[in-house]
């Protein structure tokens, strides 16, 4: 196992058992964490943002193909690494709270496409829209 997996399954477990000490764990641990939806697997969490005195909902929702040749533990490795950049981002002055589902409209969705020969990610916020897309071979270079 790479050094780089090891990091990412840590974190992936720091960010699981913060989520489930912030919310029913009995409920949480039997929740999966992928969705099949319309022949997709999907990935979606829901927070609220405060910082700085502000309110923000954002709405994360990260999708792929079932029959990629992606394994699908990778879709929730990868939706993990965004959640956790985010709350690093976020920093000590501010607090994330995980919720059931949005509460009207999200003021930032971001969206993560995966599939055979990379991913695109598109952030929305305040109307606009800035998409990344990288093929495997840019990401683990990035990496």
């Amino acid at each position: 196992m790479s050094m780089k997996s090891i990091l990412l399954s840590i974190s992936f477990v720091f960010l699981s058992l913060t989520a489930i000490a912030q919310k029913d764990y009995k409920k949480e641990l039997a929740q999966p964490m992928i969705q099949v939806i319309e022949g997709d697997y999907v990935i979606q969490e829901f927070l609220i943002i405060n910082e700085r005195g502000e309110s923000k909902q954002l709405h994360l929702k990260a999708q792929m193909p079932q029959d990629c040749i992606v394994h699908r533990d990778n879709l929730i490795a990868i939706s993990t690494m965004f959640i956790t950049k985010l709350t690093d981002e976020i920093g000590a002055d501010g607090h994330v709270e995980e919720i059931d589902s949005l509460i009207g409209d999200a003021d930032m969705v971001i969206k993560i496409f995966v599939t055979n020969d990379g991913m695109q990610v598109a952030i929305s916020a305040d109307g606009e829209t800035k998409r990344d897309t990288l093929s495997w071979k840019q990401f683990y270079e990035a990496m």
